[in-house]
């Protein structure tokens, strides 16, 4: 099978989501009075951003993380259940169940999407005060939606002839189909790639607590929290940035220093959170911590190192390669999954 990486370039947006949320919780954090003003130290920023265009880009990144899980979904049935095209022959099984599944998942996301944005959905009712944001988001969201368009086209006609079982007479034919899944799958990340890079010109600027100058200890673990939540992410922004980079063939130094480097720092801030002191309007927050972000964080390492030791061996031909690569970016989506989950529990906080 040709090789394709399922590079999930909106899940590094992603990473910027929950700026509304940070932000309300911000407001809630600084309360009213002159001394909590005090203790809440922010970092000086060159721009604020308007609560219309704060929405608009929070909207398009729940839309790109959607258009991405779904067809890296499809992509990894597809590599689960077709085999090497050139072993193909009139005796191989080939089941098409999930792949299927999956392919109607996108005909479904494409579908709606035009609907919100064409027929006065809630897509074309967003407004935004930046309108050169508005209109460069929603070119490049119309380009993402006509290659995934003509993408699912040739899903059908793929699955169709393994469903048909069309290869036993006439087998070379999946080679050829083959390479036309990779091209559109090339098609659609380009004009993906392009979107998320649109978006990412216009995130959102953060605000940093200082947890040093908080004296209240609900607050101050709060920030300690939303801090290092923040470090991760921005880490495996880095570490993820390399990941992308990584074909077959590639040395691992680097990607190896950065996931060394990303798990000393989520280690050295995790001893933070550790040692803050949680009352029991704030444990539950700290649990939440421990039982579910943190087990995401130490997921992904697992499989990143895994695949870093793969990739050390030398041996992994192109369909080893691609699983061990989609394994990686599976467990980050979970990760950046309760990044944002994390960020909601943490809103949840109201100060007496």
């Amino acid at each position: 099978m040709t090789n394709f990486k399922i590079t999930a370039v909106l899940i590094t947006a992603l990473l910027f989501s929950g700026c509304s949320l940070i932000d309300n919780l911000k407001e809630k954090l600084g309360g009213k009075s002159e001394e909590d003003k005090e203790e809440v130290v922010k970092e000086e920023t060159a721009g604020t951003t308007s609560q219309n265009d704060l929405l608009f880009y929070n909207k398009y990144i729940e839309v790109v993380n959607k258009v991405s899980e779904t067809v890296e979904q499809f992509h990894k049935a597809y590599l689960n259940e077709v085999p090497e095209p050139r072993t193909i022959d009139k005796n191989s099984m080939i089941f098409m169940i999930a792949t299927e599944v999956y392919a109607g998942n996108i005909e479904r996301l494409y579908k709606d999407y035009k609907r919100s944005l064409f027929d006065n959905g809630e897509l074309a009712k967003l407004q935004a005060d930046n309108t050169t944001m508005k209109e460069e988001v929603e070119a490049n969201f119309k380009m993402v939606l006509d290659v995934l368009e003509q993408y699912h086209a040739l899903t059908v006609e793929v699955i169709n002839y393994y469903k048909n079982k069309d290869y036993e007479q006439n087998a070379p034919l999946a080679v050829d189909y083959d390479d036309r899944m990779q091209d559109e799958y090339n098609k659609y990340k380009e004009a993906f790639d392009n979107m998320n890079a649109t978006l990412k010109k216009y995130k959102p600027l953060k605000k940093m607590l200082d947890p040093d100058k908080i004296s209240d200890p609900d607050k101050k673990a709060v920030a300690v929290l939303m801090n290092t939540y923040e470090n991760t992410l921005d880490g495996a922004e880095v570490l993820y940035g390399i990941f992308q980079k990584v074909d077959i063939n590639s040395d691992v130094t680097d990607l190896t220093k950065s996931l060394d480097e990303f798990e000393k720092k989520f280690n050295e801030d995790k001893g933070k959170v550790e040692s803050t002191e949680f009352t029991e309007k704030t444990k539950y927050m700290k649990y939440n911590f421990e039982d579910y972000f943190s087990k995401t964080v130490k997921d992904f390492v697992e499989k990143t190192r895994r695949f870093i030791n793969d990739m050390k061996t030398k041996k992994m031909d192109s369909k080893e390669f691609n699983r061990s690569y989609d394994n990686v970016i599976t467990y980050y989506n979970y990760m950046i999954n309760a990044y944002n989950s994390s960020l909601g529990v943490l809103n949840t906080y109201q100060p007496l």
